[in-house]
This record gives structure tokens, sequence and C-alpha cells, in this order.
């Protein structure tokens, strides 16, 4: 069942009926078994799958593609990640409104229940290392309480990579507590005068942060374990203003520090992996406890995916940052078709074919590419859904009686 659920993650037919027709007749021509194509079974089995057990896959297989990779692709021996959040939308259920609601500023019926995801993917191998979903809106809901959620994800030595959404006080302390690094754009909201401090060059200066008062999410005694005050530096370059706990300046210059933090921008390049080519950007289940495991099947499919990218690049001295996701995706489909009508000798050398053309994937470097962001192809001519999907089926309906009834 979960192999099922992991090919429809992959297959562009996300379709029950697809998924389970292609496994009917792949068991027809290799056995003598008959099966129904009928998909309550398969639906029934998948809704029994734990999400845990989903969640627990993606941590584990996330966790054990950092400890395949060597030293030289670490920033000085050291793991790098980022965090970062997201929004997928699903089918317009009640229950899916009830728990996931649709965006305030839309009228009710108009909009898609709406799911906000915080994420921690190894900036080195590419992968999901965990995850939390929440509402888009609501107490508790933000990027910040969902990261809080996966925290225990950053382990001592780790460098994080985050937005100016990020680096608060309580964030900073907490990876400063736990032996860890961070690298932030710093938050508008905050004044940065570089007269103050500890000053190390033009624009550059080491600041004490002083602790907050307590915030309505934290006990008492959670906040007592903060201490009174944190050492953080802040520099300006290129016209942006960095904070980090790196603050030994002859170890890590700004202009290093500037150059990792670049690294960030690869996931937003995941999330677009995920979301566009894997097509996470609107789930297709009914229910929120679906919806959730939609997602967490996503995750591990793309997980799989950066593994065997790791593979190859370990066979053939590749650096995994380099090979494209989608290129990798359609060799795997296309072998793997292969690769079930083939004995086990000719399976493993299609194997080993595939992973040095997936070596051979390389994202090309095109500096100065710029392209619009604006849309050549027309709209279809339809008027906007504007209420509830199943009032305007009614109002279709009534109308088909009244013609029937005058004619």
């Amino acid at each position: 069942t979960l192999s099922l659920f992991l090919r429809q993650a992959l297959n562009s037919d996300k379709s029950c009926r697809n998924i389970v027709s292609s496994f009917a007749l792949e068991n027809s021509a290799l056995s003598s078994n008959d099966i129904s194509i009928n998909t309550a079974s398969y639906c029934n089995a998948r809704a029994k799958i734990p999400e845990e057990i989903i969640k627990k896959l993606v941590q584990e297989l996330g966790s054990n593609l950092i400890s395949k990779i060597p030293n030289s692709f670490k920033i000085d021996g050291r793991s790098v990640k980022a965090v970062d959040g997201t929004t997928v939308k699903m089918p317009d259920t009640l229950r899916n409104q009830a728990e996931y609601p649709q965006h305030s500023n839309q009228q009710e019926g108009a909009g898609f229940p709406i799911a906000r995801m915080v994420a921690i993917i190894s900036v080195i191998t590419g992968a999901v290392l965990d995850y939390s979903i929440g509402a888009y809106k609501g107490k508790g809901t933000g990027e910040q309480s969902l990261y809080r959620q996966i925290s225990n994800n950053i382990e001592p030595y780790d460098i994080l990579l985050a937005d100016r959404y990020y680096p608060s006080f309580f964030f900073m302390a907490e990876l400063i507590n736990k032996g860890a690094d961070a690298i932030c754009q710093a938050q508008s909201q905050r004044n940065y005068d570089f007269r103050t401090g500890n000053k190390i060059g033009k624009n550059e200066h080491i600041v004490q942060w002083e602790k907050p008062n307590k915030p309505e999410w934290m006990t008492q005694e959670e906040y007592e374990l903060y201490p009174d005050e944190i050492k953080v530096r802040e520099f300006k370059r290129n016209n942006i203003i960095y904070v980090t706990t790196l603050l030994d300046p002859k170890r890590h210059s700004a202009k290093i520090i500037s150059e990792i933090y670049k690294m960030r921008w690869d996931i937003e390049v995941n999330f677009n992996s995920i979301k566009t080519t894997l097509g996470m950007d609107f789930l297709t289940c009914k229910s929120p406890e679906m919806a959730r495991k939609e997602i967490g099947i996503h995750f591990l499919a793309y997980n799989i995916i950066r593994s065997i990218i790791i593979d190859s690049c370990l066979i053939h001295n590749k650096n995994p940052r380099e090979i494209s996701f989608k290129g990798t995706l359609q060799l795997v489909i296309s072998a793997s078709g292969v690769m079930l009508q083939c004995s086990i000798l000719k399976s493993k050398k299609i194997h080993n074919e595939m992973l040095k053309r997936i070596s051979t994937n390389i994202v090309g470097k095109r500096p100065g590419r710029v392209e619009p962001r604006m849309v050549k192809s027309r709209a279809k001519s339809f008027r906007l859904l504007t209420g509830h999907r199943e009032v305007e089926r009614m109002k279709i309906l009534k109308n088909r009686c009244k013609n029937k009834k005058a004619s």
C-alpha cells in the first residue's frame, strides 16, 4: 500500500484508479493472479497507514542521507540546514475547511482550504529532514510556532540558514544553547546601529541582545532557562544586513558568511521541486487526515529521489547540489518501467547505467538569464466561482427541471 501511495506521488496522474490499474496490469503480466481494478480496497488500506509512520520514514531517510555525505561536501565539516515555510491548497470540503480554513480575504465558498508547512531541509543533500503542518491562520500557526515543533532536528555543530522572519532573541538563543549556529537576514523591525557595540569593521559589530518579555506561548519555567542576554554579530554587505552567531571574523569573514547564506535559496528550489515537479501544490485528498498523509508521502517520495541522487554522486564523484531533480525523476520513472520486465542481472545493469546518467544531469549555469513573470496564453472564458460548488450544482439541476417542464 505504501509503495502504491509513493507511486501516486511520483506520477503526474495521481488518481487512485490509475495507480490500481497499473498495479493490476503489472501483476497480471508477472503472475496468473487476477487483481481487481476496484479502488475501494486500496483507498481503505491507504487510510489505515498511520501519519506517524510516514513522518518517521521521512526523518530517518533524511538523516541517513546526511550520514552518507563526506566532510568534503560540508562547510568546515559542518552540516548546513535551512528552514522555511510554504503553503498548499486542498479540495474544498467541509472537513478541510474546518481544520485548514481558506484565506480570510476571500468570501465563503470562493476559496480553497490552505495548509501552512515548515520544513527543515539539508542544504548539502537537498533532503527533507523534518516538517510540521498547521492552518494558514490562527493562534500558533505562524512559521516560528511550526518551527518550534521540529527544532529538535537541529543538532550541535549545525549551521542553520533562515530568512528575515526568524532571527528573534529566543530563536538565536536556542541555537546557541544547542551548540549550533545561525545565519539570517536581519528583521526589518529591529534597529541596527553599527556605531554601537564591539566594532569589527565598517558596518560590522558584535552586540548584546537583551531578553525580551515572556511571550504568551512560553511557560515561566522555559522563560527562566534563557540567558538574560546573548551575543550576536551584525554586518551589512551589498545593502543587506545579516545576523549571525558566528562571532569570529578571522575564521568566518563577512564575505564567507554572505556566500554561505546564498545557499539558502536551495530550499526555495527544493520546495519548487516538491510542489511543481511532484505536483504537491494542490492536494487531492478530501479529509484533513489524508491531506497530511499526502503531504508526508510527497516528502518521502522526494527523499527517495534525493537518495538516488546521493548514490549516483558518491559513485561518480559529483556534488548533489549540481544534479537536476527533474532530470533524475524522469530517468528513475523510465528505468523502473524497464526493470520490471527484466531479470535481476539485467535490472542491476540498468540501475548502474541509470546512476551513471544521473551524474551527467548537471543543472546548467545561466548567468544573466531573465524571464518576465507573465503568461502569454489567455485564460479560458469561464466565470469565476464565487460561492459553494454544491450551491451552483443545485442551481444547474433546478434550471434543467424547469426547462423539462417547459418543454
